[in-house]
């Protein structure tokens, strides 16, 4: 794995010259990427990536749905947002309407195994259209641990364009805690290509509402 050269500097300069709005902003990471021919589909790829300092201040929601015992510890779990059973997702067979609200409204949907084919035929068109698809929830695992898990996780996808994009924190978080998010997302990107390094192009950090920052990675290569 490596480590941008002087990535700590440049998040510094991010975060400086970024505009002041009334609202947390979020620091993002672009991947622009070379000689890769995403016109063919196994060179795309979706890939979620758990950051090691979280996304303070914007956590991602979560849903699980399930039935029985599963749904009862669920309910329990303080990073669980919704809980559906499995007669609240029945309902939404056929409601387009709805099953794209609950689709925008959470960034994962957590299942239990057994009820799979009814959360992809109420919810699969919907989360399909955001890049988003259910998780199945291993067995015998603590829903709670799982959760926490997603809450601090973002998807990055290889789709239609040369580039990969996403989140890895908030302006309001300390450079060390982005720089460690930052360099685990690229590392992950990274090993997902076939020449690692040599494809990638150029790679930007920046605020929601700032200007784009390049990076180094001449000496990374």
């Amino acid at each position: 794995m490596s480590s941008l050269i002087k990535l700590d500097e440049k998040l510094g300069e991010a975060l400086s010259k970024r505009e002041k709005k009334n609202f947390i902003q979020s620091v993002e990471l672009i991947i622009n990427l070379k000689d890769v021919d995403v016109s063919k589909p196994e060179k795309r790829f979706t890939e979620t990536i758990e950051l090691p300092r979280g996304l303070d201040g914007k956590p991602r929601k979560i849903a699980v749905i399930a039935s029985g015992a599963i749904a009862l510890e669920a309910s329990r779990s303080t990073n669980v947002d919704k809980v559906f059973e499995k007669p609240e997702v029945e309902a939404l067979i056929g409601n387009k309407k709805a099953a794209k609200k609950i689709a925008r409204e959470y960034d994962y949907f957590l299942v239990e195994p057994s009820l799979m084919p009814i959360a992809a035929r109420a919810l699969g068109a919907a989360l399909g259209s955001l890049g988003k698809s259910p998780v199945p929830i291993p067995p015998n695992i603590n829903i709670d641990s799982l959760a926490s898990r997603y809450k601090r996780s973002i998807t990055v996808r290889l789709r239609k364009i040369p580039q990969v994009s996403c989140m890895i924190g908030t302006e309001d978080m300390h450079v060390s805690e982005l720089m460690e998010n930052a360099n685990e997302v690229i590392n992950r990107v990274v090993e997902k290509l076939e020449k690692k390094w040599a494809n990638i192009k150029s790679i930007y950090i920046k605020t929601t509402m700032g200007q784009p920052i390049k990076l180094d990675i001449s000496r990374v290569k």
